[in-house]
């Protein structure tokens, strides 16, 4: 009964020391963000009924099911944007409304391939507002985010969910011939979609059906939405990549250009999306960093018709990227006290000195200097403050030295962190 014990659910990991660190940082960080811009916080519980999601989209398969005391279908949240849409919608909020969100979501991936069945999502949602400026703030938004954490080597895609959504209709397929239709067009698997269209009747809509071909190759600068409208007159279409081209231009105009590009074949998962989407990515990683769009409809199926759009950055990609470079694993400046009983009261005035000034002071757990010294050396602290009649400084050099003239006196009140560290 015990055998798992020792294991955690696969898909799940523990995060531990620098790392788990580096991950409040960084959540702290875009929290920070999103709130001086103007958006409020908001939590919803990890726990929802599963009837919030069964009709937004998300796969049955993708959910982890569970029973309430009443017999009640429960879900772990697969997703952040469904329980704000339903707290919105059902309390009377004015609007419009902007709110950043931080949490846990959890997804079923049975094949798994390097992907968790639990991530953290730090995002944000405008609620209210059918204006193109909602999705320039969106993306401006990100941008400052993701420099806000350090990493500037990425671009956020701009794409159209009616673009995939208008043209897949000229096409007579079943359900499950759509799935893969979406999926080869997603992947950007130009051999599978040959395939698929080779198994599939000749339609009349000859010019959409090519445009539909395409739309895995359309991607790169604001050029192919001049190649993509040279594909189609269809009115809806070219309104659809011209709303693209105006964010594009916006952007580029405040000076972010750098940072974004046009993906026509982009095909978000989650079906609740109406307008424009996007998706970000890095170099260094290849999943996404970046996701959402404009999803007009959602809230009519909570009882409020509001227009809205979000986007959310996946933590755990950020916490990745900067866990595998030098500065992130660059150790924070610490000192180690060292101490006996007695003189824990001095022990606590020199830590706190050193605590005021930004410097992590930990306390020895250890009675011995040299079981004190193994620990500073096994925890990459490289400063000892040995309280004894005097004050002393130890500094790791390939081995521990005590500096010299750093005797501070015993006068731990008015202590200084000069006088410590000479």
């Amino acid at each position: 009964m015990t055998k798992w014990k020792r294991a955690i659910p696969n898909g799940t990991h523990d995060i531990l020391f620098e790392q788990c660190s580096l991950k409040v940082d960084i959540e702290q960080t875009l929290r920070g963000v999103f709130r001086s811009r103007g958006y409020k916080e908001i939590r919803t519980p990890t726990m929802e009924f599963y009837d919030v999601f069964s009709f937004n989209g998300i796969d049955e398969e993708k959910m982890f099911k569970f029973f309430d005391h009443r017999g009640r279908i429960v879900v772990l949240r697969p997703d952040m944007t469904i329980p704000i849409a339903r707290v919105i919608g059902t309390t009377t909020t004015t609007l419009p409304l902007k709110v950043t969100y931080s949490g846990n979501v959890y997804r079923v991936n049975t094949s798994l391939k390097g992907k968790q069945n639990e991530v953290t999502q730090t995002g944000i949602e405008i609620i209210g507002v059918r204006s193109l400026r909602a999705e320039v703030e969106c993306v401006i938004s990100a941008i400052r985010a993701l420099q806000a954490v350090g990493i500037n080597d990425f671009k956020i895609e701009i794409g159209h969910a009616k673009l995939y959504k208008l043209l897949k209709t000229y096409v007579e397929m079943t359900e499950e011939e759509e799935k893969t239709l979406r999926t080869c067009i997603g992947n950007k698997s130009y051999s599978s979609l040959r395939q698929f269209f080779q198994n599939i009747s000749s339609h009349a809509y000859m010019e959409e059906i090519e445009l539909l071909k395409s739309l895995p190759r359309l991607f790169g600068s604001i050029d192919v939405i001049n190649r993509a409208k040279e594909m189609t007159a269809n009115v809806a279409i070219h309104e659809a990549l011209e709303e693209i081209r105006i964010i594009y231009d916006i952007v580029e105009q405040l000076g972010y250009g750098e940072y974004v590009a046009v993906d026509l074949g982009m095909v978000q998962n989650i079906h609740y999306y109406t307008g424009v989407i996007f998706r970000g990515y890095a170099e260094q990683i290849g999943e996404e960093i970046v996701s959402g769009g404009r999803y007009d409809t959602l809230m009519e199926q909570f009882g409020s018709s509001q227009p809205a759009i979000g986007l959310a950055l996946q933590v755990n990609q950020l916490v990745r990227m900067k866990y595998g470079s030098n500065e992130a694993l660059r150790p924070s400046e610490e000192v180690l006290i060292h101490y006996q009983l007695s003189d824990m009261e001095r022990a606590e005035i020199v830590a706190e000195t050193y605590r005021t000034k930004g410097v992590v002071a930990e306390l020895s757990p250890y009675e011995l200097l040299d079981e004190t010294k193994r620990y500073a050396r096994e925890h990459r602290i490289h400063t000892i403050i040995h309280i004894e009649e005097d004050v002393h400084v130890y500094e790791w050099n390939s081995e521990w030295v005590q500096k010299e003239g750093d005797d501070s006196g015993t006068n731990t009140n008015s202590i200084d962190e000069r006088e410590i560290v000479g």
